[in-house]
C-alpha cells in the first residue's frame, strides 16, 4: 500500500506559496500618505497644528523647487509663503484622497511665474549665503546629489543665470520629474518647443560646468 502523504499538500506551506510581499518603500509610502491625509482633514477641520506640520513636511523641497524658478532667495521665499497662505484659504477645496503636495506646489508655481514674469532679479551666490541660503540644508534630489559642495554651488549659480524660459522647462523636468507633456500643457508651448528649450539648457549648462564634467 503506498504512502498517500507523499502526495498530501503541506498544509502550512500551501496557503503562503503565492503570498505577494510588498517592499519597504510601498509599504513607508502607504504609511506617509495616511499620515498627510489625516492631517490634511484635520487641518480642513480648522486644525491649525496639523496644517503647520503639513508645512514642515513640504517647505523644504517647495523651496528648492520655487528657488530654481524665480532665482531670488527673497523672491523664493514671499512665493512660497504666499503659496501656503492661499493654500490654507483654498483649504476645504482639496480633496484628502489625492496628494498635497502636487496641487500646493501648483499654487506657488503660478505665483512663480507670475513673479518671474513681472521682475526676474539676480542675486550674487555670495549675498544669498550671507541671507542664509544653504544649499546643503535643502533635500536634494539625484541630479544634485551627483555634485560636491563646491560643484552644486557652481551648478546653482549657473543655474540662475540662465534665461529663464530654458530654466523652467529645466526645473519642471528635473526638479517636478514632469514629463515633455505635462511640461508642455503647464507652459501652454508645443512638446517640440519644451524638447528644444531643454536640450538648451543643459547645453548652457554642460558649457558653464564643463571643466567638472
Amino acid at each position: 500500500m503506498s504512502d498517500q502523504s507523499e502526495s498530501r499538500p503541506d498544509p502550512v506551506t500551501k496557503g503562503t506559496e503565492k503570498r505577494e510581499e510588498f517592499p519597504d518603500s510601498t509599504v513607508n509610502q502607504i504609511v506617509e500618505k495616511s499620515a498627510e491625509r489625516k492631517l490634511v482633514e484635520a487641518a480642513q477641520n480648522g486644525d491649525k497644528k496639523a496644517f503647520g506640520d503639513l508645512i514642515r513636511l513640504h517647505q523644504k523641497k517647495l523651496f528648492r523647487y520655487i528657488y530654481g524658478l524665480v532665482g531670488s532667495f527673497d523672491q523664493a521665499e514671499d512665493v512660497v509663503q504666499e503659496a501656503f497662505v492661499k493654500a490654507y484659504g483654498a483649504l476645504n477645496t482639496f480633496k484628502p484622497e489625492y496628494a498635497f503636495y502636487p496641487w500646493l506646489s501648483t499654487i506657488a508655481r503660478n505665483l512663480a511665474f507670475t513673479q518671474v514674469n513681472r521682475e526676474e532679479r539676480k542675486e550674487s551666490l555670495d549675498k544669498l549665503t550671507e541671507k542664509g541660503y544653504d544649499p546643503e540644508s535643502v533635500e536634494l534630489g539625484p541630479l544634485e546629489k551627483l555634485l560636491d559642495a563646491e560643484s552644486e554651488k557652481r551648478f546653482y549659480k549657473a543655474l540662475m543665470a540662465m534665461p529663464v524660459t530654458y530654466r523652467s522647462v529645466f526645473v519642471l523636468r528635473h526638479f517636478e520629474n514632469m514629463d515633455y507633456v505635462q511640461i508642455a500643457h503647464y507652459l501652454k508651448i508645443p512638446p517640440g518647443t519644451v524638447d528644444s528649450r531643454l536640450y538648451r539648457a543643459r547645453k548652457y549648462l554642460m558649457d558653464e560646468l564643463k571643466d567638472l564634467l
